[in-house]
């Protein structure tokens, strides 16, 4: 692409009422005493079938004022920069206009004709340049509506609260240190996304989950790289899946959450070694503990969406199912309220924000061992064929074991090794990992559903204490239930470790 500005930005979102308040803030009037309100409405054009959204591109057309502004805007080098080009027009009549950039141009041309407008966004935005530990940062508050109309022609609505700081001059990490000034003093979320992405959103389900974006490494991609990469890629995902469970109380977000956070702790310990610094090990630690709160919701979801509905429909049902799971419920609710007090809170955002600057800042980088300015090609596999190593040396000390609980320790070191080979994975010719990556994971959901019967056994267990003989019957026909499930499970493993254990490992070919 062509040479555009480089926009570096920090943004937030909060309750319309509560980001309207800020202008008028103690704190805003302390760092920033003379900003302006102004009308901007900014409408967004693409094609029927979406060429430019598809391409990661947004085209762009801004009432600013008497003025009239284009801009293109292209993905960044992380979740928090984006690439703009930008013109000024004399009127509606010259739109779209070449950028500058020859393959944005391209589509333009190409396109020009079909384009039509799919989104509109119209906000109060009141802004100020603050001056900062040397820096020049602009802050823009901004509340509104965003709006997206379908592809049947349905019209989609919902009010937009957002707070944005954006380095007009000087370090990045100086807009860090504003930002954690800026959640200290007011109730506010990391976002990651666009405009145009919320507005997009409004066309489909509030519950439906953002799709998940895969860190993409080549061959050629430094060790260090990829981990910038991880880092930014797991905080654009824990901030997009922050909105559903506070908001929508959406199960498969704690889900999604919790593996996120277990992909953050995996690869910590892949690069550990070569770490002089704490920063990451930090992360992996804060990643823990807030793993582990999410971990009481998720099984409890797990046993009241799946375990005991597929119970209920056996023609020896007991009766006492409805009462267990009526106290279920109840646990679920409180471990619900749990992590919403954890996901909703200043230090969950700050958490976040963290993330982000050691994906853009990497001070890790700075003393960390030469070794990860290698490829990744010759990175990974000693990497890789010492977990598998371990991997391998824990599944023998379970030979003959019986008790389900046993395997649990296995079910976890093939989720630590799991999450390595897929992060190093996309360095491989598809052809040459397919096998190995379906053989283990055919491995780990045997493993998974023996985890689920055994965490099933105990909470009817819990949900049982205290309510009578009914419930503690029900408790007692679950567990056996999960418990057929389990050994059916159990007899599966063998075969799909012999399945595994003769792959040859593809970063070994």
């Amino acid at each position: 692409m062509g040479t555009g500005r480089t926009e570096f930005e920090l943004k937030f979102t909060g309750s319309p009422g509560d980001v309207a308040k800020l202008p008028n803030s103690d704190f805003i009037g302390a760092i920033a005493p003379h900003g302006a309100w102004e009308k901007l409405v900014s409408t967004y054009y693409d094609t029927p079938d979406e060429a430019f959204t598809g391409k990661g591109l947004s085209l762009r057309l801004r009432e600013e004022g008497a003025s009239l502004v284009q801009a293109v805007k292209a993905k960044g080098a992380n979740a928090v920069s984006r690439v703009e080009y930008e013109r000024e027009l004399d009127t509606e009549a010259d739109f779209p206009k070449k950028c500058g950039d020859q393959e944005i141009d391209a589509l333009i041309r190409l396109y020009k004709k079909s384009l039509r407008p799919i989104a509109r966004i119209s906000v109060e935005r009141w802004s100020a340049i603050i001056s900062f530990k040397g820096s020049r940062i602009e802050l823009a508050v901004d509340v509104g509506t965003a709006e997206s109309w379908g592809r049947d022609g349905s019209k989609n609505l919902c009010p937009l609260a957002e707070v944005e700081l954006e380095l007009i001059e000087g370090e990045p990490k100086t807009v860090f240190a504003l930002a954690r000034l800026l959640i200290g003093n007011a109730p506010l979320r990391l976002s990651t996304g666009t405009k145009l992405a919320t507005a997009l959103a409004l066309r489909t389900p509030p519950d439906n989950l953002p799709s998940n974006s895969k860190v993409t490494v080549t061959a050629e991609t430094k060790a260090s790289a990829a981990l910038r990469q991880t880092l930014d890629a797991t905080a654009a995902r824990l901030s997009a899946l922050q909105r559903h469970l506070v908001e929508f109380r959406a199960p498969e977000a704690i889900h999604q959450m919790r593996v996120a956070l277990r992909r953050l702790r995996s690869i910590e310990r892949v690069y550990r070694p070569f770490l002089k610094t704490d920063e990451i090990a930090d992360l992996a630690a804060q990643a823990k503990t807030y793993a582990d709160v999410l971990g009481a919701a998720r099984d409890w979801d797990v046993l009241l969406g799946e375990t005991i509905p597929a119970t209920q429909t056996s023609d020896y049902a007991p009766s006492g199912l409805r009462l267990l799971k009526a106290n279920a419920e109840v646990k679920r609710a409180e471990a619900w309220a749990e992590v919403i007090e954890a996901i909703d809170h200043e230090h969950f955002t700050r958490f976040l924000l963290s993330i982000v600057e050691a994906s853009v800042i990497a001070k890790w980088s700075l003393k960390a061992r030469p070794s990860l300015q290698l490829p990744v090609i010759e990175f990974a596999p000693p990497i890789l064929d010492k977990a598998l190593k371990r991997t391998k040396k824990l599944s023998k000390t379970l030979d003959g074991v019986q008790e389900l609980s046993a395997r649990h320790p296995m079910r976890i070191a093939l989720k630590k090794f799991r999450y390595p080979v897929q992060l190093f994975r996309s360095a491989y010719p598809k052809s040459k990992r397919k096998d190995y990556m379906g053989a283990l994971s055919m491995l780990q959901e045997a493993f998974g559903r023996i985890n689920d019967a055994v965490v099933a056994q105990s909470l009817v267990d819990i949900a049982a204490k205290d309510a009578g003989p009914e419930a503690i019957r029900a408790a007692g026909f679950i567990a056996g239930f999960k418990a057929a499930e389990a050994q059916a499970a159990a007899e599966q493993i063998d075969q799909a470790w012999a399945v595994f254990a003769v792959q040859r490992p593809f970063w070994q070919e």
